[in-house]
């Protein structure tokens, strides 16, 4: 069984004889349980296949056919890791090579294409007798490849320049797919997001399980032979750590190290560990980054940029091309290194189509030895070289790491001395990603082939060869190597990484933002709508100089009403349908940017009338307040009218006191009257719409009591009966305004004598009997009330030398005479009367 694929440039500088192990060999059988054992096929199926089919139909999140496969081909086969929604590995029984068993399956009808599952290495330099062998101090030149370019550092990136544009937004992500991080490295702390392992196998992990929410790197060193045979042991490279502080490491803290992305956010993604990594766990790793799988679970802060600063040999294949094409589909920037193999040809994944390929240049311009180089080489950066043959490495470059040979010990930063320096592709790839980082700050709306088209135009050229006329010019990729050479544009990309540039070219191209925000976006026809582009942007360094508003649909239904050239506009609808109003801004620098929002003009509901009545049931003459202030008017409407009317009644029982064409009215109740009042508000709008409202107040009749007093109930004929009404009353707020007596019988034998218009009268009795005597009185508001009264009147009693009056009075002798008479008279007759017979 062939020996797993890997890259000539290993994780840290070994020795020279490593490098012979690069070519594919035979792996020993005691290795097939190691992490450099191979892992199998990777294979993707077609959307539209049975398979697929079926299993979107049974709810499977993702492929494991390895068993229908094996049934087809007759074959051992078993099911390995989901990659995303239709790529899984499929692992053999051993009868098959990796490269024999894909060969078998990409001729199956629903697999769109196998490749075996290779494994790729950390890009860093192997050990070089150019590199010093000092135990040296600081570095001496300090990250020299951040400065602008000079002559001595004629290929320093010029990343000050572009701060001056953008310190890079927070809301821009780069994934960095490599060994994992240190999270607690003091440079890397605040800048990271939630990351993930992707490490299938226990035994590659080094962590004690296979894939996790934890990208922490816990260490990828080997003992001697584990990798395969022949190979030394290594110590724990920290290789994500290094990477991912060139990208972000928090700047201008005060400490530590600066980086290219100065402000943007790192996310962690850990595919490689023990010898490397496996193309399936690394593509997992990159669509998961990226957002464009789900698997194992949606990433909720997908990457606009991956750095790739890993490979090995061999050109692109389907599974690495598939997953950089859904990538850049999806608006995600994919950088890779070139790779470490001195001179010879770009390896994978960075000559997957779609990649922005970067080599690697020494300090003054020219290829560095490690690079590879060749068509595929997008452009250039800083590599990091030594210079000297003793003594400290004046120009590696600076990056985060940790002092711990296995497992993570003290935190710290590689230095110019021959066991701590840092050069190599995986270094120069990783101030492209940031590049990438700040150019997407200043212009996100870029594309994966903008920003690589950006950072081609404004990259600076090579330096020309007769600069120096010992060093050779670069070559084509052959099988033979080539150390440092002057680059051309078909061996190390477009020119020399500017970032400076790059970003004020993507600031340049930079359009504002067009916003529209608008009160409502459903008003009733006939109000206005006030518009306001405040949330408008421009790029950076830049400002909105100009508005500029206008109808693209709707202009027989809505105008505008004042200018149309501020930040705010009020639009006038004026009926029913929908309108599309449109924003153009221009910036400082006379870019224009456009927005539009769609208006919906309905029918105005009518205004609501709302009638609060003081009281709805009130004595006669009681007042009663009235209020419509509660009125409400359709939304961008307003109440302008109010009438308020009584309904005609049998009777006067209500009239207004105050105007009725007012927000509140007061309306009086008249007389003793009962009945029901009923009351109509009438409110318009200023549409000139109309709505009602009604109340009715019961009113209750009320007047005043009458009351007579008498000495005496019982008289005797011929006296006299005084009437008075002194415990008479009229209602609160009233007076008794008139009296009228009467007698409704018993006429024949008494009557008034004097008036019987006041508050007393006087009757006269004449004989015996029995008399009744009404009293109606009249208060101020016109309010009557009754009062009856019966007397009797008796025989006045006879007394000698006395008379007897109803009135109380006596005396005198009236009655003497006639009684005398009588008496007289009855004495004659009894003389006169014959004796009786005897």
């Amino acid at each position: 069984m062939p020996a797993p694929v890997t890259a000539s440039a290993a994780l840290r500088c070994l020795a020279p004889a490593w490098l012979a192990l690069a070519a594919l060999a035979a792996v020993p059988p005691a290795l097939a349980d190691t992490p450099a054992a191979p892992e199998g096929v990777i294979v993707k199926f077609k959307a539209l296949g049975p398979l697929m089919r079926a299993a979107r139909e049974r709810g499977e999140r993702g492929p494991q056919h390895a068993a229908m496969l094996a049934a087809r081909h007759a074959l051992g086969l078993r099911d390995g890791r989901m990659i995303d929604a239709r790529s899984q590995v499929v692992r053999s029984d051993g009868t098959l090579t990796a490269a024999a068993l894909a060969a078998r399956l990409a001729k199956d009808a629903d697999v769109e294409y196998a490749v075996p599952d290779g494994r790729r290495r950390a890009l860093a330099l192997p050990n070089d007798p150019l590199l010093p062998a000092s135990t040296g101090a600081a570095l001496a030149a300090g990250q020299w490849y951040l400065q602008p370019a000079d002559a001595t550092l004629v290929s320093a990136i010029n990343a000050v320049g572009a701060w001056a544009i953008t310190t890079g937004s927070a809301s821009i992500v780069v994934a960095d797919i490599d060994t994992g991080v240190l999270g607690a490295h003091p440079d890397l702390a605040a800048k990271l997001l939630p990351g993930y392992d992707f490490i299938a196998a226990a035994s590659a992990a080094g962590d004690g399980g296979g894939r996790d929410a934890d990208a922490n790197d816990p260490g990828d060193w080997t003992s001697a032979g584990q990798c395969g045979s022949g190979e030394a042991a290594t110590n724990s490279s920290w290789h994500g750590t290094q990477t991912a502080s060139i990208i972000g490491a928090q700047t201008n803290n005060g400490a530590g190290m600066a980086s290219v992305g100065y402000d943007v956010k790192l996310l962690p993604v850990r595919v490689l560990g023990k010898c490397g990594g496996l193309d399936s766990d690394i593509i997992a790793g990159m669509l998961w980054a990226g957002g464009v799988s789900r698997l194992p679970s949606a990433n909720p802060n997908p990457a606009k940029v991956i750095n790739l600063s890993l490979g090995g040999s061999g050109s692109c294949n389907a599974a690495y091309q598939d997953a950089v094409n859904q990538l850049v589909a999806a608006g995600v920037t994919v950088v890779a290194a070139a790779g470490n193999e001195e001179g010879l040809a770009v390896g994978l994944p960075a000559n997957c189509s779609g990649v922005i390929a970067v080599a690697g240049v020494r300090h003054v311009g020219t290829k560095v030895g490690f690079s590879s180089i060749g068509p595929e080489v997008a452009i250039a950066a800083p590599g990091g070289n030594c210079v000297n043959a003793s003594g400290a490495c004046l120009y590696p470059i600076l990056t985060a790491t940790n002092s711990g040979t296995t497992t993570a010990s003290t935190s710290g930063y590689t230095y110019s001395n021959s066991s701590n320096y840092s050069v190599g592709t995986s270094f120069a790839a990783p101030m492209v990603a940031g590049a990438a980082a700040l150019m997407l700050s200043a212009n996100p709306s870029l594309q994966p082939a903008q920003i690589k088209s950006m950072l081609q135009s404004a990259a600076r050229r090579f330096p020309a060869s007769a600069t120096n006329a010992s060093v050779p010019v670069c070559r084509a990729p052959t099988a033979v190597a080539q150390d440092e050479c002057h680059c051309t544009t078909s061996t190390c990309g477009a020119g020399l990484l500017d970032v400076g540039a790059a970003v004020a070219a993507a600031a340049g191209a930079a359009a504002p933002t067009a916003s529209i925000a608008a009160n409502a976006t459903s008003v009733a026809a006939g109000s206005t709508v006030t518009l306001d582009a405040a949330a408008s942007t421009a790029p950076a360094g830049r400002s909105i100089t100009g508005w500029q508003w206008t109808l693209a649909a709707g202009s027989g239904i809505a105008a505008f009403t004042g200018a149309t050239n501020t930040a705010t506009a009020s639009l006038k609808t004026s009926g029913v349908g929908s309108i599309t109003v449109q924003l153009t801004v221009t910036d400082s620098a006379g870019k224009q940017a456009s927005s539009s929002t769609t208006l919906t003009a309905i029918t105005p509901a009518a205004p609501t009338a709302t009638l609060v009545a003081s009281a709805t049931t009130v004595a006669a003459g009681s007042p009663v307040s009235l209020d419509a202030s509660g009125s409400q008017a359709a939304n961008g409407f307003a109440i302008t009218g109010y009438q308020w009317s009584i309904a005609a009644t049998p009777v006067n029982l209500a009239s207004f006191t105050t105007a009725t064409n007012a927000s509140t009215a007061a309306l009086a109740t008249l007389g003793n009257s009962s009945g029901t009042v009923a009351v109509t508000l009438t409110v318009t709008d200023s549409l000139g719409r109309t709505g009602t409202a009604s109340t009715t107040v019961a009113v209750t009749g009320l007047g005043p009591t009458a009351a007579i007093g008498t000495a005496a109930t019982s008289v005797a004929a011929g006296s006299t009966v005084s009437l008075d009404s002194t415990g008479s009353s009229a209602p609160t707020g009233r007076t008794l305004a008139g009296y009228q007596w009467s007698l409704t019988s018993g006429s024949a034998i008494a009557a008034f004598s004097g008036s019987t218009t006041g508050p007393t009268a006087t009757v006269t009795t004449s004989a015996t009997g029995t008399f009744t005597v009404q009293l109606t009185l009249t208060d101020s508001a016109g309010a009557q009330a009754t009062k009856t009264q019966t007397i009797t009147v008796t025989a006045p009693a006879a007394a000698a030398g006395t008379s007897n009056s109803a009135g109380g009075g006596g005396g005198g002798g009236s009655m003497s005479v006639l009684w005398l008479l009588a008496l007289a008279s009855a004495a004659a007759l009894l003389r006169r009367r014959p004796p009786a017979p005897r």
